[in-house]
């Protein structure tokens, strides 16, 4: 089992399914995602507009996540679990645990202050 996150005390799980309602939400809107593997010195980060979050064959179950210029990731809920962060407007953000280590941290980029914020 991966180490948990630094803000694993401000977490709540959530099911897929509700996930994917505050990202369909935030199509259109800057967003960085973080991309990291737990125990390991590795990680990476895009931010871009998301431009759509799409279902993949053949059973419509796995997502992918497209931001503008064509970056994105993949991820499937049958080995991943969503979290989500504090529901305020100065911060907050979803966070997609998979079963083999790495996790995709999702927040929204806000203009105002240059800091993140998912929800709000």
């Amino acid at each position: 089992m991966p180490a948990p996150s630094s803000r694993v005390k401000e977490l709540g799980q959530i099911e897929f399914t509700d996930a994917l309602r505050y990202l369909q939400g935030l199509i259109g809107v800057e967003i960085k995602a973080t991309i990291n593997f737990y125990g390991q010195f590795f990680g990476c980060g895009l931010q871009g507009q998301l431009n759509r979050v799409e279902t993949l064959p053949p059973d419509h179950q796995a997502i992918s996540l497209v931001l503008d210029e064509g970056s994105g990731f993949f991820l499937d809920p049958a080995d991943t679990k969503a979290y989500v962060g504090p529901e305020t407007s100065a911060s907050g953000w979803l966070e997609f645990r998979t079963a083999f280590g790495v996790s995709v941290v999702v927040e929204r980029v806000t203009e105002d202050d240059g800091t993140m914020a998912l929800l709000g």
